[in-house]
């Protein structure tokens, strides 16, 4: 396991997911700002999702068909360029575009690192791809505290700041590319010697399913749950930081710890028992006020975002040679039809209140833990063939 490597491509994950967190943070002053409806509030959410959707998978095919690592220092700036700009947007139009530049590169970044991510893990896939993932978990957990420090200093325009690690951070991701390549071809030359399962496919289709559900909770949870903080439970605005930062980053901490217990008992058993918490975890924020509803919704953090790395390494396990499109779908189209679903909410949230609308999200998850017992047992890490090893990679142990 190359943990230099891991740790770069970790950071870049994390800058590009600064922009995940930043939206939702950006929606009530946005609303303030611009005076826009929960539907249009949730359609900025959707547009992010739907460019990822469509994106995501159109670069997850050049990179297992062409040599794009050049993507990753390219899509790093754009992910973070997009948001520094839209502190200086003057129409709602502009923010979409905004929105949607910084939606291409984090379509550029993700399939193409997430399949270098997994290439240099060697003999324990989810646990490095963990370590990769923590890093976006980590930004989306910043990206609220980030968003609410600069426009507290300076407004909505206190978001150019962010062209600074923009450019920063994607000439340190550039350092990496001739490592990751090294490791893509060493991968390629394996692969080839792996017979391919047609039922895969079916097997596929149900995981991108279940994925597409846990999305649009989790993507509900960070559109809806501020805007349920501010006008149903007359919570200050500024305490919608706390409240985002407590759901990432227990689902940053439990990404991390996910890893190595998906590699030793295997990563359905792992994922199904964290998904089957998730609508209760809802439910208890929901239903309870004080230390008790931070617990829950740290609780719902840690279930969610913790089956994260698990999902994409049994994705790579049924598609070894397009490890790039696996991620993607799992990823990028998963989080898009999520996206979508939140848009058919903000219109639920018009319609009925935001009561209902929350209430929908304990439903979907429960919905997506169902989908688990379609799925086929794995094996645990230890019982991985040595040829799935990169011992020419892994002197950054």
């Amino acid at each position: 396991m190359n943990r230099k490597v891991l740790s770069i491509l970790s950071l870049g994950h994390l800058s590009v997911d600064i922009g995940a967190g930043a939206l939702p943070a950006l929606l009530p002053f946005l609303q303030r700002e611009f005076h826009f409806s929960y539907f249009w509030l949730a359609a900025l959410v959707m547009t992010s999702g739907v460019i990822s959707s469509v994106m995501q998978p159109v670069f997850g095919v050049a990179s297992d068909n062409l040599r794009t690592r050049f993507l990753l220092p390219i899509g790093v700036f754009l992910a973070l360029a997009g948001y520094a700009g839209v502190g200086i947007a003057s129409s709602y139009a502009l923010v979409v575009i905004l929105v949607a530049v910084a939606g291409i590169g984090s379509a550029m970044y993700h399939p193409e690192a997430t399949k270098s991510a997994r290439t240099v893990s060697g003999l324990f896939p989810t646990t490095g791809s963990s370590l990769f993932a923590v890093g976006g978990n980590i930004g989306v957990a910043l990206g609220p505290l980030i968003v609410t420090a600069l426009v507290a200093w300076h407004g909505l325009h206190g978001m150019w700041l962010l062209i600074v690690p923009a450019v920063v951070v994607a000439v340190v991701v550039a350092t990496v590319v001739p490592t990751v390549t090294k490791a893509h071809e060493a991968h390629e030359a394996r692969a080839r010697l792996r017979p391919v399962d047609g039922n895969n496919v079916q097997v596929m289709g149900i995981l991108v399913a279940m994925t597409s559900l846990r999305s649009m909770v989790y993507s509900g949870v960070l559109t809806f749950m501020p805007l349920y903080a501010v006008n149903v439970l007359h919570q200050h605005v500024n305490r919608n930081a706390l409240l985002l930062f407590i759901f990432l980053g227990t689902g940053a901490l439990a990404n991390l710890a996910a890893g190595p217990i998906a590699d030793r008992y295997g990563v359905k058993r792992s994922m199904s028992l964290s998904l089957a918490f998730a609508p209760f975890a809802l439910a208890l924020y929901l239903l309870s006020s004080g230390v008790l509803a931070l617990i829950g919704l740290a609780l719902a953090g840690a279930m969610l975002i913790g089956t994260f790395s698990s999902a994409v390494v049994m994705g790579m396990e049924y598609m070894p040679n397009r490890m790039a499109l696996a991620s993607a779908l799992l990823i990028g189209f998963s989080s898009g039809v999520g996206g979508l679903g939140v848009g058919l909410l903000g219109r639920v949230a018009d319609a009925y209140g935001l009561i209902p609308t929350v209430w929908a999200l304990v439903a979907v998850a429960a919905l997506a833990y169902g989908l688990t017992f379609a799925l086929p047992k794995t094996r645990p890490a230890t019982h991985f063939m040595p040829d799935m090893a990169a011992p020419e990679l892994s002197r950054g142990s």
